[in-house]
C-alpha cells in the first residue's frame, strides 16, 4: 500500500542531494543542445497514457514519440504527483533510441512544499537535467524583481519564474542539474505564436490524447 508519509520522507531526502548539488550546476551549453524531451500523460479508466515526444531542438522538429500505458496504484496526492507519474515516464523514456540533454515536465521543480515536484524526480531519477513547466502555482512566493521578472522564491532559494505567453500563465522552475536563467531561455526559446505551451510539452499533451484515444 502506498504510504504518503514515507513518499514525504523520501521526497526530503533526496531534495537535500539536488540542493546541495545547486550551486554547482554548469551552464547549459547551447552549442551541443540537439535533443530536448517532453512528458506528459492522459488518463482513463485507472489507466495512465504516459508519453515522451523527442525534440530536435536545431531542427525544431519532433523526431521521436513513445509511450507506455500503465495501471495507476497511486491515486493523485497533490505534491506527491511523481510517485503516480514517474513509474510510466520511465517505460515510456525506455523506448527513446535517441536519448535529450535535458527534459521539460508538465510540473512542478523545486518550487514545491518539500523542494522535490515531478520534474526534480524524474531528472533524478533519469540522470538528465530537467525544467519543470507547470500552468498552475503550487508552492513558494512570486515577487516581482527589480526589473519586471515575476521570480518564485522557496526555501530561502530564487527557483522560478512565471512567464506569460498566449495569455497563459507558465511557472516554469529548475528541476534538476540546470540553472534558473538557463530553465527560463530555454523554455522561452521553445515557446512560438500561437501555441501557449513549450511546443515540444504542446506536442506531448497532443500525443497523450492520441494514445488515449487509440486505446
Amino acid at each position: 500500500m502506498f504510504s504518503t508519509d514515507r513518499a514525504k520522507r523520501l521526497q526530503e531526502e533526496l531534495s537535500t542531494r539536488v540542493l546541495r548539488e545547486l550551486p554547482s550546476t554548469p551552464p547549459l551549453d547551447y552549442s551541443n543542445l540537439t535533443y530536448v524531451a517532453a512528458f506528459d500523460s492522459a488518463y482513463a479508466n485507472s489507466k495512465q497514457y504516459a508519453v515522451v515526444v523527442l525534440y530536435d531542438y536545431v531542427r525544431r522538429a519532433v523526431i521521436e514519440r513513445k509511450h507506455a500505458i500503465v495501471e495507476v496504484k497511486v491515486p493523485y496526492i497533490p505534491g506527491l504527483l511523481a510517485f503516480r507519474e514517474v513509474p510510466g515516464y520511465m517505460r515510456a523514456y525506455k523506448h527513446l533510441t535517441t536519448k535529450p540533454q535535458i527534459i521539460l515536465v508538465d510540473g512542478h521543480g523545486l518550487t514545491h512544499p518539500r523542494s522535490f515536484g515531478i520534474a526534480t524526480h524524474l531528472g533524478l531519477v533519469l540522470g538528465v537535467p530537467s525544467i519543470g513547466v507547470a500552468k498552475k502555482h503550487l508552492y513558494g512566493e512570486v515577487f516581482v524583481d527589480p526589473s519586471g521578472r515575476r521570480l518564485i522564491k522557496a526555501h530561502g532559494l530564487v527557483v522560478g519564474e512565471v512567464l506569460v505567453h498566449e495569455g497563459r500563465e507558465l511557472y516554469v522552475s529548475i528541476g534538476y542539474r540546470v540553472r534558473l536563467e538557463d530553465a527560463v531561455n530555454t523554455v522561452k526559446s521553445l515557446l512560438v505564436e500561437g501555441i501557449d505551451l513549450p511546443v515540444p510539452l504542446h506536442e506531448a499533451d497532443k500525443y497523450s490524447k492520441i494514445i488515449k484515444r487509440q486505446h
